[in-house]
């Protein structure tokens, strides 16, 4: 039966068990031999325990294994080495074990040996490190040679001669140090970059991944060096960084140098890299093509970014770290052509951070950043990979670049003083562009942003142009969800509200310079813009007035505007003139008929309320002529009618009879020609007020008892064509409560026996629907009793209801 063959996973853990074993039985002997003092004999098992690591046969991962077990094993004759009496000098067991047979035990021996020499203080710690960094050179292979070296730079870690070490004085110092790391650094890398040079094609990814699992190797070097108390900055920019740069361009290997790279900047500290930005960023243009520049770079901004937040204090005046970034970070993109946009964008990302940390004042840096990205995606938009700038990564970093800003400085007035933000806005399409418009518009809304210049409003309503008018790549009026349309309009109004200037004039000019954008954004974006900015320069009107009224007659302080009465006469007018205006425009949209009819009354009472006479009877003509031309609906007519009635009822203005009347006498009139008798008999009787105004602000009141009282009648009669008894009766209880009002004010014309009939006949129509089945409804039917019960209650507080008779 043939013997099934072995996974290579499986081989690989058989080859490492049978060398596991020999390295156990050896380690066994080897302990017995120091326990006894028989020195030599223990040697002879450490030799060959650690020829067992000259095998070819192991992958990396699995040789890491077999390394760990041997020098553990190696550790402990170390330390008889050191802390017993063996008798021998060790100056003669370094010579001796350099008699081995077999280079790779040989040195692992001579190494363990030259460990304990300098920690014994027999010999120089320069000549011995020196020594053996070179003996190890005798080993190419790369698995072996690296593994061989980082027991040597473990070994040896403890026992470098430092600033304040015991090894420090004329046999070494901490410039030794370096140069025994900086080249067992070199070899190291260079035995690492040869790994994915051996074996066959097909297998690099697989050789590559294990290269990737034994890069800490080569990188524990330089934390040892940045751990050197002895080395300063001045050593480090002039005999460190030199030659670690050095190593790194000169391997020209994309895995060694984007590793080495990261771990530069994560090992030394922040200070050594503000003195050595330029350096460091360009040895980053001269790495392969294939290495992430982006993300080597970024990392050093971010660290730097973070440290100049924490410590700023600790920046040095002369070195502006944006300014070295910014232009280094240029010329590396110009020398690599092919880096990926979003990469390209990610950088400009990371260095608008580090300029917002670092120099939150210099607003220059930010549009500096800005202005660079506007013309490098216009050359991608000119050329070949223009598809690029609409990718999702490279839109996200676009948006990134457009809203960090307005996070970081909390004002869209800042955003807005950035020559470059509107182009670059413009590279996003239209929905992107449009949700960062809406982004800026929530930001000046929920920090209350005053906006108190002219220009600050044209800036804003152009950079948000896909909400404010139609542009060419918007979508089609069927794609539009109305909704979410309707909510970004009602947002854009409410800047409208942000718009403030102590100056009069110049908040006219605020709202003058909306009309502008907001008259171009159609019907469907001006039923929701247009009526904001009515209101506003109707409240601008009467914050006129109020400065007019309230001012000191003798202050000495100038007033905020002239206060003559033919100035504000112009201004009054001029300001209502531009609200009719924007109704009108609104008006020529038959879809908008209740707001523009609302709007026209809202600007009559204005009018009245500033005593501007004329102008509320404009006002009041074209409501009307809304209602006469574009309400048809019965339902709309009795809302629209009783609006007018409302409106008109407030007013105080007409001192002439005429427009009063004229106006009294249209809306009785449209009144009684409603469709449907309820509606003419319910409208009738509110027409009732305006023949009753009480007096208001010493204005004097409108009283005419006779027209009520026959106008009440009148609702009386319509009410009774009514053939539902359920709404008729409806209609004469709130007849009734009329009358009660009327006589409670005084209106001598309005009798008690008037009341009392209508209480009977109430009750009478009652009778023949108290079935139920008739459709009497319990509103009615309770707000009747409630009505009876006030009359019950009057008739023992008032006189003038004494007479009523309530059954």
């Amino acid at each position: 039966m043939a013997t099934p063959q072995l996974t290579p996973e499986e081989e690989q853990e058989k080859l490492l068990e049978v060398a596991k074993n020999v390295i156990d039985t050896q380690a066994f002997h080897m302990k017995r031999c120091l326990d006894q003092g028989k020195l030599m004999d223990a040697l002879k098992h450490a030799f060959n325990m650690v020829s067992e690591l000259r095998t070819s046969l192991l992958s990396p991962k699995t040789y890491y294994a077999l390394y760990i077990l041997a020098v553990g094993q190696l550790r402990r004759l170390e330390s008889y080495l050191y802390e017993e009496k063996h008798g021998k000098r060790m100056a003669e067991l370094y010579e001796l074990v350099q008699y081995a047979g077999d280079i790779l035990p040989r040195l692992y021996l001579l190494v363990t040996v030259g460990s304990v020499y300098i920690k014994s203080k027999e010999a120089s710690p320069r000549d011995v490190l020196k020594d053996l960094v070179e003996m190890c050179r005798g080993v190419q292979h790369p698995t072996r040679g690296l593994f061989l070296r980082d027991y040597l730079s473990d070994a040896i870690k403890d026992k470098l001669p430092d600033t304040g070490s015991e090894y420090d004085g004329p046999g070494g110092n901490v410039k030794d140090s370096v140069e025994f790391i900086l080249q067992n650094f070199t070899e190291m890398n260079k035995l690492w970059v040869r790994m994915q040079h051996q074996g066959p094609v097909r297998d690099r990814d697989r050789r590559e991944t294990e290269r990737l699992d034994l890069r800490i190797l080569v990188g524990k070097n330089l934390a040892r060096l940045s751990q050197l108390e002895g080395v300063d900055t001045a050593t480090y920019r002039e005999s460190v960084l030199p030659r670690i740069l050095e190593q790194v361009i000169n391997c020209k290997d994309k895995i060694a140098q984007q590793y080495l790279m990261e771990v530069l900047i994560q090992a030394f500290p922040d200070e050594t890299h503000l003195l050595t930005l330029d350096s460091i960023l360009d040895t980053c243009g001269q790495l392969q093509t294939g290495v992430d520049v982006k993300t080597i770079i970024v990392s050093l901004i971010d660290r730097l970014a973070n440290y100049a937040a924490r410590s700023p204090e600790l920046i040095p005046a002369d070195i502006d770290i944006f300014a070295v970034f910014f232009g280094n970070v240029k010329q590396v993109v110009e020398q690599r052509p092919n880096m990926d946009t979003q990469d390209v964008l990610a950088l400009q990302v990371s260095l608008l951070n580090l300029s917002l940390k670092c120099y939150p004042r210099r607003l220059d840096y930010v549009d500096q950043v800005l202005g660079f990205c506007g013309t490098f995606l216009s050359g991608l938009k000119e050329g070949s990979k223009g598809a690029d700038i609409n990718k999702p990564s490279c839109v996200k970093q676009i948006v990134n670049l457009l809203t960090i800003p307005l996070d970081h400085y909390k004002s869209i007035l800042t955003v807005l003083r950035l020559e470059n933000y509107k182009p670059l806005h413009s590279f996003l399409q239209y929905e992107t562009r449009k949700q960062v418009s809406l982004t800026l518009v929530r930001n000046a809304v929920e920090n209350e942003t005053k906006i108190s210049e002219v220009e600050q409003v044209d800036k804003l309503l152009e950079l948000i142009d896909t909400l404010v008018k139609d542009v060419a790549d918007q979508p089609g009026p069927d794609e539009v969800d109305k909704e979410d349309f309707d909510e970004e309009q009602t947002r854009v109004a409410s800047l409208v509200h942000l718009f403030h200037n102590d100056n009069i004039s110049t908040l006219f000019q605020l709202y003058l310079a909306a009309r502008k954008h907001f008259v171009a954004g159609g019907n469907m974006r001006m039923k929701h813009t247009l009526p904001a900015l009515v209101f506003r320069f109707l409240r601008l009107i009467r914050m006129i007035k109020t400065i007019r009224e309230t001012f000191p007659a003798d202050s000495t302080e100038e007033p905020p505007i002239p206060l003559d009465d033919e100035t504000w006469s112009r201004t009054g007018k001029r300001g209502f003139q531009f609200a009719h205006e924007l109704v009108t425009v609104l008006a020529q949209n038959r879809a908008l008929t209740h707001v523009t009819l609302r709007l026209y009354l809202q600007c009559a009472e204005a009018a009245s309320t500033c005593a501007f006479e004329t102008i509320a009877y404009e006002f009041f003509s074209r409501a009307f002529a809304i209602y006469e031309e574009e309400i048809s609906d019965s339902k709309e007519q009795l809302s629209a009618i009783l609006l007018i009635i409302a409106t008109l009822q407030q007013v105080d203005c007409f001192v002439s009879e005429d427009h009063y009347d004229t106006l009294v006498s249209k809306t009785a009139l449209h009144s009684a020609r409603l469709l449907k008798k309820p509606d003419q008999s319910l409208a009738v009787s509110v027409c009732s007020h305006l023949f009753w105004v009480e007096p208001r602000d010493e204005k004097p009141s409108k009283k005419d008892g006779q027209r009520v009282l026959e106008v009440l009648q009148k609702a009386l009669k319509l009410g009774g064509d009514v053939m539902d008894a359920s709404a008729n009766v409806a209609l004469f209880v709130g007849i009734l409560n009329q009358f009660l009002y009327y006589l409670q004010a005084g209106t001598p014309e309005v009798k008690p026996s008037q009341i009392s009939t209508l209480v009977a006949l109430i009750n009478t129509n009652l009778s023949t629907i108290s079935d139920p089945s008739g459709g009497d409804t319990p509103a009615t039917t309770t707000f009747y009793r409630n009505t009876l019960d006030y009359i019950r209650r009057m008739k023992q507080e008032n006189p003038a209801f004494q007479d009523i008779v309530v059954n």
